[in-house]
């Protein structure tokens, strides 16, 4: 390939300030050198590179304080305008391994609810960044509303159901919720972020502490993809679980934000596999021939296929970096929680899912057996991303976001 990605999948670069351009160019060359230039290697052992990797990445890099504000020793990458370099960032991470981009982006979605201006908390960053944000490896999860239990009548976020709830106990709250699943992590997380309901069922944040001895986890669930220990999933309950006043998050829009942001960095993780994936691809119709000794890709049909792939990845690029624009400028477009920029978000998220995943799909048949085996690493790519989608648009996740649309344009209000 004689171009570079960024040559070919084109974004709006004058929205990516110099300081943040060199953090992306040092995350790029930690994908490039660390791992894809040693897929082989990596994949064999996973676990254990998985594991140094992450670590490079996170503490000596030290993408683990990226959106925390400088006077808590983070990036102070902790202001809309810094958001598309956010993404940038969490792209370059997908391009290397979708498992450490998931991790990294959903702790990069707890802290910006708690610094990000204008709605910086310096007595939550305070407690929680020395804890979570220091010289060890911390892993966050998020645990959001979705389906209900057809016997159990629960608070709702916009149609979905908050299976979690909180009470004042004392000087602090307790919360309760049973069989939760969380998206990511539950089995090995230090820090949950949980959407509850309060007594009069309106939607909150709550800030739980993975080693307090209420967390109740279940056994390990068997995902599609992102099959990391980092990454290791299971339901989990809180039996009166005591926090302080200080973890819960109540302000308007707070769970709005958490989604437009999961929307915008999971779509950077997926964006960035997909562009890999397109590396992949690039390189292995360069050595295709078919009969006759002409080149696969000079054939019109193949060259229609590998069009699509480029297709799908370009448009979805672009899209996120829309979607970033949008989130940069709250003066123009309104903050993260509104409800326009959450319906975009969500509209836009789930359209860069599907482009991700139908850039692979349609390789994939080109590939044939190269695509379907672990030697290439296409097939880990289609996991990673398809589990991902599944997070944000999968079946039963589909039908609420086309409700968030239609309440948006069409002024529905009984949806």
């Amino acid at each position: 390939m004689n171009k570079t990605l960024d040559e070919l999948f084109v974004y709006p670069k004058e929205l990516v300030d110099e300081e943040s351009k060199r953090v992306i160019h040092l995350v790029r060359q930690w994908a490039d050198k660390e791992i894809i230039s040693q897929r082989q290697e990596y994949r064999e052992n996973y676990e254990k590179l998985f594991i140094e990797k992450r670590k490079s990445l996170n503490l000596t890099i030290g993408l683990q304080r990226l959106t925390l504000p400088e006077e808590h020793g983070g990036f102070g990458w902790n202001n809309p305008a810094s958001t598309p370099g956010i993404v940038s960032v969490l792209t370059e991470i997908g391009r290397a391994d979708a498992a450490i981009g998931v991790v990294s982006a959903i702790k990069c979605v707890v802290f910006a609810a708690i610094s990000m201006a204008p709605n910086l908390d310096k007595v939550l960053c305070d407690v929680l960044a020395p804890i979570y944000c220091a010289d060890e490896l911390k892993t966050a999860s998020l645990i959001l509303p979705g389906a209900g239990n057809v016997w159990q009548e629960t608070p709702l976020f916009l149609g979905r159901s908050i299976k979690a709830r909180i009470e004042p106990d004392g000087e602090g709250y307790s919360v309760n919720g049973n069989d939760l699943r969380p998206i990511n992590s539950g089995a090995v997380a230090d820090l949950f972020c949980v959407v509850c309901a309060d007594k009069l069922g309106r939607p909150c944040i709550a800030l739980v502490p993975g080693n307090d001895v209420n967390v109740v986890r279940g056994k390990t669930l068997l995902e599609t993809g992102l099959n990391a220990s980092a990454s290791a999933n299971a339901d989990v309950s809180f039996n009166n679980v005591k926090i302080p006043k200080s973890y819960v998050i109540a302000r308007d829009g707070v769970v709005e934000e958490i989604y437009t942001w999961l929307n915008l960095l999971l779509g950077g993780v997926s964006v960035g596999a997909a562009m890999n994936f397109f590396e992949m691809i690039s390189d292995w119709s360069e050595t295709r021939t078919i009969k006759g000794g002409y080149m696969m890709k000079e054939n019109p049909l193949c060259a229609a296929v590998l069009a699509d792939v480029a297709d799908e990845v370009f448009t979805a690029r672009i899209l996120l970096y829309d979607l970033a624009h949008i989130m940069s400028k709250p003066e123009d477009w309104g903050h993260s929680g509104s409800q326009r920029v959450y319906t975009i978000s969500q509209i836009i998220g789930s359209r860069v899912q599907q482009s991700a995943i139908r850039a692979i799909n349609r390789g994939m048949e080109l590939m044939g057996s190269a695509g379907y085996s672990k030697e290439w690493h296409v097939e880990k790519h289609w996991r990673d991303v398809k589990t991902i989608q599944s997070y944000l648009c999968g079946v039963g996740a589909e039908a609420p976001v086309k409700m968030d649309t239609a309440r948006f344009f069409y002024d529905c209000k009984e949806i």
